[in-house]
């Protein structure tokens, strides 16, 4: 398993790290918290949030500053559009327990994601499972993607890096950076190679932590043969879904029901055909 014990720096997980301190942990009514044990006493909170049993659900990975309440309104808009979310938190952040790591992250996403898997089906939750991670939690993302192709029918990515050192150099964390080679980073540009499932890229036109170009690189260097990239205009980097309104939701859905087969243009046909017919009858 790939290790980020090099980038477990005190000055790199400072910066990249930073749970939200207003966290309430009110779990909405529409929502329920589980808590999924990963052994040395560590307890990792789970948000899952329903729109239907039968819906298909994102296993959503989130940034380095965002929390489930946060997520909240952005899980709303997900429900609305017939989509369930199970949003993983970090050690540290929201409910979870432990000390913030970027050494234990990679593992960590690895045992959510099973261990979210089994919860879904004991739950009989049917519907098929697709991977997203923004910003930081694209690192989460993609790793389990690679190590589950089989298990996802597709991959989401917004704001996401392709390598390591630039984002450190951005945050301010050049002198940590100095002392790591990238192929001791986050390697989302070589694992994202072996990733053959549908995947859609979502970057802000104005994302000054991660610029486009870094994004671009993921769209090329990407296995998939079903792939988009879609820049949102005006988006700044923790700003994409909000800026990209109904839209980028709708965008989402559409996406998600066409990897699945829902909206397929034989589907359409057959729609027509048939709403043809009973008009005709």
């Amino acid at each position: 398993m790939h290790s980020l014990a090099k980038l477990d720096h005190p000055e790199i997980c400072s910066l990249l790290l930073q749970p939200p301190r207003d966290f309430r942990g009110i779990c909405p009514v529409n929502a329920e918290d589980l808590r999924l044990t990963l052994g040395e006493g560590v307890l990792l909170s789970c948000r899952f949030y329903l729109s239907a049993p039968e819906a298909p659900t994102i296993i959503y990975f989130h940034g380095g500053k965002e929390s489930s309440d946060s997520f909240d309104s952005e899980a709303i808009s997900f429900n609305q559009v017939g989509i369930n979310v199970l949003l993983a938190s970090q050690r540290g952040f929201g409910m979870s327990t432990g000390t913030p790591s970027l050494a234990t992250l990679i593992a960590d996403a690895g045992l959510q994601f099973s261990k979210a898997i089994e919860w879904l089906a004991a739950k009989d939750y049917g519907g098929a499972i697709v991977v997203m991670g923004r910003s930081l939690g694209s690192v989460c993302a993609i790793d389990v993607v690679l190590n589950n192709p089989d298990r996802i029918k597709a991959m989401i990515l917004e704001s996401a890096f392709s390598e390591t050192l630039p984002l450190l150099k951005t945050i301010g964390a050049e002198k940590a950076a100095a002392e790591i080679s990238e192929d001791e980073g986050f390697d989302n540009l070589r694992k994202i190679a072996g990733i053959k499932v549908p995947t859609i890229i979502f970057h802000g036109s104005r994302d000054v932590l991660i610029p486009i170009p870094q994004a671009e690189k993921l769209q090329a260097v990407s296995g998939a043969k079903n792939k988009q990239f879609l820049i949102i205009p005006g988006a700044e980097h923790h700003s994409v879904s909000k800026t990209g309104g109904n839209l980028y939701f709708k965008t989402i859905k559409g996406f998600v029901d066409t990897v699945c087969g829902v909206n397929t243009w034989r589907q359409r046909r057959r729609k027509f055909k048939a709403d043809e017919d009973g008009g005709n009858s």
